[in-house]
């Protein structure tokens, strides 16, 4: 009541006009008001009134009216309808509050009204404020058209939709494990009861803009780790500044939960990407050591040409087309023991990233697919280590904090070589080689200040094998190796503006020699690429999340083929690659989610600039169903050359300026959904072209100039790929099915008629399965079946020489023109958690192909019997291993 007696009321009408603005509350309209006469509102006042925008520089405002969802509901008539709460702020001058009144109502879905009655008191200027919460009433969150009525007194007015800063905040900070104090990437951070929020970045970084005003909580989530909450007040301070410490779990299943990474997939725009943990590739069955690409080839669409082949052939590509990143620093042989282990100790892993295509902006060079691998930082709390003993290697890790940072080593060595020197079989008729590798990962993290970290990464791995006949008659040296190191710098300019520059350095050589008789062979390829780039992350707002950054590369490749006096080639290739990009995440409302990119290219040799634009989109149909589609543009300035039986020896040479820039253009279709409970169950379907592709001339070839090692062709790969999984509870694991077509097409190869090449395998499945029997015992189980990979079949034996010394040799038919019989085979594995001597760690058990099915590896054809005998070369036998890894 006023002075005279009189009662007010103020009534709100919320009309839906189905136009979303996704995550955040919405601002419906300002009202400015001046009184005039006494300031006092009674029957007959006199009063102007007129509506505008606050600017968005205006901060804290005189008069507010806010809704909100409490974490409550009001049940009425067998209905549950949500709570919205108003709060009334009034100033009667720009430095001091005068009140604040506050009440709870719900919001009648038939009429969409608020009703408000209460006294008035003076007001000299007020703004009037209206946000809608997601919940509130039947529309969800929504712009709105709404209708003030006054009584006595009718305004109509327009709406306006600008934000001002003095209602919102920003959340930022960094998310840890509390043990070790390792950054957590991908883990989820939302505002409870909306659907604001986000994920980590790989540094574990996060920032969350626009947090509306009033009393909010956080949740941060991650599957393997309990969920936590905070609490933030968006009042006075604008810029929250809070790291959080997720405390390690057993999974289990709970609709936090699965809430929780329901609403991460919503925002998940990208497809064909997986992300996996270190941890669940360390419960995969395997021969003497788990190992990263082993359980990346299980994947549908991800490929292998061999149990002793570490490549990855993912969607019709090559391994050369695989943009293979180690903390950001590119490697160029991902393999030891030619492929039977990859170069990733999973020790020393954090998490992996794969995109199988239509990858973003910020990731070119390649055609097919992108495997970003970050390695662990150190525990920041204390120092320990652990290790492993198996029968053919072992491995060290050492972890601990420095300063205001911490460190962290790891590193392991296979001793096959001792054990066949030791038993002297390396020497005799038929000697076995002598062969080894190592390698060795470390990391040196220090914080310089709130919002600076440097970070030193380093990586070397070598391998070498020794082959000794006939007291020198045959003595073969074949060894190869990664050395890595880079330097990062990272900066937070502002709590939404995130930065990362790193200058790197690579060099990866092989080398072959080998004497025959006194006759000596030598191969060499160098790769050295030192290289500067920047990534920049600008939390925009929630509807928009962009990156851009640069990668300059200075490369030098070294290529060199002798036999004798005879040089084939000799080549040295200097070309400098420089690219640019930027991309855009835009979540439109609630269903609809876009990403834009584009990247710029230029390689100084061919002195054209190249354009890829990326797009994908995601269309949420219900809370279980979503669309996903992807299209992209990609150039490579590598070619890879290797072995077709195995990697016995990879040479990368680059695209010189007589060469055309190899393309291809991707095309990506997904339906993802969550059918029930904690399973997944996805589908993806793809089709890719490629152009100006090369393939390297068998011959032995005369050269002066890269090119005239190559033919140049064209292919097309598609396909579909069905995904099962189960994330949680006593047993998980997936079924993956694939199947796929690959086609190559080169005038010089098979009379320029389509082939397939080896990787095309039209059927791929595989069933991975974990069952955790009690807190300390574990069994696990891989099965893979696949359709038999092509080879070439010769069609005749022919023989050169003179009529007193003849040799014999086979006529090849068309390249790829016969396939292996199908590929199958099942590993199991028995782990135990126990304590040695005081010292925790676990023994394990595994059998690698349990029913001793020799797979064909490829066929050999001995040309000294006539007629020809062809001899299937197999693979692996059972092999039962086991070993123990321990905690210190």
């Amino acid at each position: 009541m006023d002075s005279a007696g009189h009662g007010w009321t103020r009534s709100f009408q919320i009309l839906d006009k189905t136009h979303r603005r996704g995550a955040r509350a919405v601002e419906l309209a300002t009202l400015e008001r001046w009184y005039t006469g006494n300031g006092i509102v009674g029957s007959n006042p006199t009063l102007s009134a007129k509506i505008r925008p606050i600017p968005a520089s205006k901060k804290a405002t005189d008069c507010r009216w806010v809704l909100r969802q409490p974490e409550g509901v009001l049940r009425t008539g067998g209905e549950s309808r949500p709570l919205c709460e108003i709060t009334l702020r009034r100033r009667t001058d720009r430095r001091n509050f005068n009140s604040r009144t506050s009440f709870t109502t719900w919001l009648a879905p038939q009429t969409g009204f608020i009703t408000y009655n209460g006294s008035h008191e003076t007001c000299n200027r007020c703004y009037l404020q209206v946000f809608l919460f997601s919940g509130c009433g039947t529309a969800s969150p929504a712009i709105m058209n709404m209708k003030i009525r006054f009584l006595p007194a009718l305004f109509i007015f327009s709406i306006s939709f600008a934000r001002p800063s003095g209602d919102y905040a920003t959340l930022s900070g960094y998310v840890r494990d509390k043990v070790n104090g390792e950054p957590l990437p991908y883990a989820n951070v939302y505002v409870a009861g909306t659907t604001i929020g986000g994920s980590t970045n790989t540094s574990g970084y996060f920032a969350i803009p626009n947090i509306p005003f009033g009393k909010q909580l956080v949740r941060f989530s991650l599957i393997g780790y309990r969920d936590q909450t905070i609490r933030i007040d968006v009042d006075s301070i604008k810029d929250f500044k809070k790291n959080v410490e997720l405390v390690s779990r057993a999974v289990e299943v709970s609709e936090v939960v699965i809430s929780a990474e329901k609403m991460a997939d919503e925002k998940n725009i990208q497809t064909s990407r997986i992300v996996v943990q270190a941890k669940d590739i360390a419960a995969m069955p395997a021969i003497g050591e788990t190992d990263v690409f082993r359980a990346l080839q299980l994947l549908p669409g991800v490929k292998a040409a061999s149990d002793i082949s570490s490549g990855l052939y993912i969607r019709g590509g090559g391994p050369d087309q695989n943009l293979i990143l180690l903390d950001g620093t590119v490697l160029y042989n991902p393999s030891h023991l030619f492929g039977f282990f990859s170069t990733f100790n999973n020790d020393a892993v954090k998490d992996i990233e794969l995109f199988k295509g239509g990858f973003p902006a910020e990731y070119g060079g390649r055609l097919s697919a992108v495997l970003n691998v970050t390695n662990k930082d150190g525990d920041r709390v204390s120092t320990h280590g652990k290790g492993s003993v198996s029968l053919i290697s072992s491995r060290l890790t050492v972890e601990g904090p420095l300063a205001s940072g911490s460190w962290f080593l790891s590193g392991r060595r296979t001793y096959l070589d001792r054990i066949v020197a030791i038993m002297g079989l390396d020497k005799g008729k038929d000697p076995l080689p002598l062969y080894y590798f190592y390698d060795a990962n470390g990391k040196l993290n220090q914080d310089m200040g709130e919002n600076d970290k440097i970070s030193f990464v380093g990586y070397l791995g070598q391998d070498n094998l020794d082959y000794n006949q006939g007291d020198g008659q045959i003595d073969v040296n074949l060894a190869w190796g990664n050395r890595t190191g880079a330097l990062k710098y990272t900066h937070i300019f502002a709590p939404t503006l995130f930065s990362n520059f790193i200058v790197t350095a690579s060099a990866f050589k092989t080398g072959l020699t080998a004497e025959f008789s006194g006759s000596k062979a030598e191969f060499v390829n160098t790769v050295s690429d030192y290289s500067i780039k920047g990534d920049i992350d600008y939390y925009a707002a929630n509807e928009h999340f962009i990156k851009v950054g640069f990668w300059w590369s200075q490369y030098r490749f070294g290529v060199v083929r002798k036999f004798g006096d005879n040089i084939f080639y000799d080549i040295v290739f200097r070309p400098a690659l420089i690219s640019l990009y930027a991309q855009d995440d835009w979540t439109i409302d609630e269903r609809w989610s876009l990403h834009g990119g584009l990247r710029f290219e230029y390689q100084d040799a061919s002195k054209v600039i190249k354009v890829g634009p990326r797009f994908s989109a995601r269309y949420n149909v219900t809370d279980k169903v979503a669309l996903k589609a992807a299209t992209g543009i990609y150039y490579q300035y590598l070619n890879l050359v290797s072995n077709e039986a195995f990697s016995f020896f990879d040479m990368w040479v680059p695209v010189d300026e007589k060469m055309k820039t190899p393309r291809s253009v991707d095309y990506v279709f997904g339906i993802e959904t969550h059918p029930f409970g904690d399973y997944d169950f996805n589908i993806e379907t793809y089709y890719k072209t490629y152009a100006n592709i090369a393939e390297f001339k068998q011959e032995a070839t005369r050269a002066v100039q890269i090119n005239e090692l190559f033919d140049v062709g064209t292919g097309r790969a598609y396909g579909a790929e069905f995904f099962l999984q189960k994330k949680s509870g006593d047993v998980t694991g997936y079924i993956g099915y694939s199947l796929s077509w690959t086609y190559r097409n080169f005038a010089a190869i098979n009379n320029g008629r389509d082939y397939q090449p080896k990787y095309d395998r039209r059927h791929d499945v595989a069933v991975v399965a974990n069952y955790q029997l009690s807190q300390n015992w574990k069994f696990g189980a891989v099965y893979t079946y696949a359709t038999g990979q092509t080879y070439t079949q010769a069609v005749a034996r022919y023989l050169l020489g003179t009529r007193e010394q003849q040799e014999a040799f086979i006529l090849p038919g068309e390249r790829y023109n016969r396939r292996l019989e199908p590929y199958h085979r099942l590993d199991i594995s028995l782990t135990k958690r126990a304590t040695f001597l005081g010292v925790k760690g676990n023994w394990y058990v595994q059998i690698f192909n349990v029913y001793n099915h020799r797979n064909v590896w490829f066929k050999q054809f001995d040309t000294e019997k006539n007629p020809t005998e062809i001899t299937d070369v197999r693979l692996l036998p059972i092999i039962p291993t086991f070993g123990l890894d321990f905690d210190f």
